[in-house]
């Protein structure tokens, strides 16, 4: 099962890469638990508002529990 979702831009620019901040957006907009990445210039930023950016293997962990 899928949901498409169209989110709209961030108000301010958050990520040193700009590209990325789509990927935020759409996390905040499908209100995401994690945000599972292995670029660097997400992984940075650790966190956008409540949610947790984090590398698979940390996913895995958490998953886990």
């Amino acid at each position: 099962m899928a949901e498409l979702i169209e989110p709209p831009p961030l108000a301010v620019p958050v990520c040193r890469d700009p590209d990325d901040d789509a990927i935020l957006a759409l996390a905040l907009a499908a209100q995401a638990d994690l945000i599972v990445s292995g670029d660097d210039d997400l992984l940075a930023l650790g966190h956008h508002r409540d949610i947790p950016i984090v590398t698979p293997t940390q996913a895995l962990r958490q998953i886990a529990g």
